[in-house]
């Protein structure tokens, strides 16, 4: 006969594995070449892509951006910032939006409205400073519908 302890630590393990499985992931990689879902335009600089969970539709969507202003101008009300995923300028890797300060200073982007985000507010203030720029977070920036004010 079958250890009792042993049957219990395979359902715990099976009921881990099953709850890791449900966990609401991170969005996908962002391709270069994907469509932005507002411009059309191409995604060339992974430095300046973001992506947000699309909440009026099924869970897994997420709707892709070549820019921060593009993701200001399909912005909904009812997203929040950990809804989107914006890349670090820096490491061009995905970060989740409330972790994210954003540069507005006068620097090509993809749109050409100077916004970039970084994960470390101190290299995001060296930016601004270069570029007679403002820091901002994320959320204060969507809140004003992607039109910073200094």
């Amino acid at each position: 006969m079958r250890d009792p302890r042993s049957r219990a630590g395979a359902a715990v393990l099976l009921a881990a594995t099953l709850m890791a499985g449900c966990a609401p992931a991170g969005p996908p990689a962002i391709a270069t070449g994907t469509d932005c879902v507002t411009c059309g335009m191409p995604i060339g600089d992974l430095r300046f892509a973001c992506e947000r969970r699309d909440v009026a539709a099924r869970r897994k969507a997420w709707r892709v951006y070549d820019s921060i202003e593009c993701l200001a101008r399909d912005w909904q009300r009812s997203a929040t910032p950990r809804d989107v995923y914006a890349a670090d300028y820096d490491q061009a890797r995905l970060h989740r939006g409330d972790s994210l300060w954003v540069v507005h200073g006068s620097f090509p982007s993809p749109m050409g409205g100077g916004l970039a985000a970084f994960l470390d507010p101190a290299a995001a203030k060296a930016v601004a400073d270069q570029t007679r720029g403002v820091v901002m977070t994320l959320d204060s920036l969507l809140a004003t519908s992607g039109e910073p004010r200094p």
